[in-house]
């Protein structure tokens, strides 16, 4: 008795100083997609040709294009105004445009500002989504590059970028998942003052040997790891463990 009593006192110790780790949905932040609306809005190329660079943009690109764009969903090519756009299937994936005729194309979104009061419960953010198949098989050559950026306190003249830039093949980087984790022990700041932030999908500007290629994309997602509280019941039995050990001694 006195073993089943001790061994579950020191079960109810671990549970209250480990935490379980939850993660809490926050994809309210994401701007929805929706079939047969205006859910892709169109940057002609003068001001969203720099989003379309080898390797990804820089954030001073990401800063003068999206900084000042409401919360949504963007696109463009390099063929001026008359490329295909991205386009958004009936169950919310989009599909990504690649390279056309000129070479290039780019899918942005800006997120929904996320407070510092609404961070303050989170230890961690996850930022995730999956990449299904290529429209045409038969071009997988396509440089493909994905990043997430963040300013400060949702004021838009100072971007930084969220871990690094997922870059590869079109071949090569569909039909997997992909995403970023962001600490607080890492990236405080943001916790403290709260962000917005931009996810950057672009091709690179190379071959026009891969126009029209476009690249599925699903289940944008975004978490939160909440900050770990004891657990209540591991709390009651330590408390009852602990008035145990007096009567036993009285």
């Amino acid at each position: 008795m006195n073993t089943t009593f001790f061994l579950a006192l020191s079960t109810a110790a671990a549970l209250a100083a480990s935490g379980a780790e939850i993660w809490s949905s926050l994809d309210g932040i994401i701007p929805e997609l929706k079939m047969g609306e205006t859910a892709v809005t169109r940057i002609n190329y003068s001001s969203g040709s720099a989003l379309i660079a080898n390797g990804g943009p820089s954030a001073n690109t990401v800063q003068s294009v999206l900084g000042a764009l409401d919360a949504g969903w963007y696109s463009g090519t390099r063929n001026n105004n008359t490329g295909t756009l991205a386009s958004v299937t009936a169950d919310g994936t989009t599909n990504l445009v690649s390279a056309t005729g000129a070479g290039g194309g780019f899918t942005a979104v800006k997120f929904h500002e996320v407070s510092a009061t609404t961070l303050s419960g989170y230890e961690a953010l996850r930022i995730s989504f999956d990449t299904g198949g290529l429209y045409d098989a038969s071009r997988t050559g396509q440089p493909q590059n994905f990043s997430l950026w963040y300013s400060l306190g949702g004021e838009a003249d100072s971007l930084l970028q969220a871990g690094s830039t997922i870059s590869g093949l079109a071949g090569n980087v569909s039909n997997n998942s992909y995403g970023w984790t962001i600490s607080k022990e890492e990236y405080g700041s943001l916790f403290d003052r709260g962000a917005t932030f931009y996810l950057v999908m672009n091709t690179g500007v190379l071959n026009t040997s891969y126009a029209y290629q476009e690249l599925a994309v699903s289940n944008f997602s975004m978490e939160g790891l909440l900050v770990p509280e004891p657990s209540s019941a591991a709390v009651t039995l330590l408390g009852l463990g602990v008035c145990a050990l007096r009567r036993k001694r009285r």
